[in-house]
């Protein structure tokens, strides 16, 4: 059975012909740009977009990716892609977890645990995360 917190985000999907790869599955970068896209929306449905980032001179840039390929995805497959916050680890970094099922079962194909870290736009230097990046979060819940 497959946990998530009730707060989570979830963007159903179906596979297309062009994130297989030559053995007729979804090929395991494109997992990568999944996680992406779905991190985005997540933050633009709380009304963070790069607008605010610009305005704060900020942005979540990716630390690291722990990522487990658990089953295989086909052509035409609904899936259910999904991403919550986790803790914020010290003043500048924070979890954000993903999973990804098959929506007519619900079997956990893939899961996710990514850091990102808070940078300055114009320096690219560790800051401290803004308010502004964790409230509107909060406020969904």
């Amino acid at each position: 059975m497959c946990k998530f917190p009730p707060h989570a985000f979830i963007q159903p999907y179906r596979v297309q012909a062009e994130d297989l790869d030559f053995l007729g599955h979804v090929n395991n970068k494109v997992y990568l740009h999944w996680m992406e896209q779905v991190a985005w929306q997540h933050s633009l449905a709380v009304g963070i977009d790069h607008a605010l980032q610009k305005r704060l001179n900020r942005i979540m840039a990716v630390y690291e990716h722990h990522m487990h390929y658990l089953g295989g995805c086909y052509l035409d497959d609904e899936l259910l892609i999904v991403t919550w916050l986790g803790e914020q680890i010290g003043c500048c970094k924070r979890e954000r977890f993903y999973q990804i099922l098959r929506a007519r079962d619900k079997k956990l194909l893939f899961k996710a645990r990514s850091v990102y870290v808070c940078i300055e736009l114009d320096s690219h230097r560790p800051r401290p995360i803004p308010q502004e990046f964790t409230q509107p979060y909060l406020d969904k819940v």
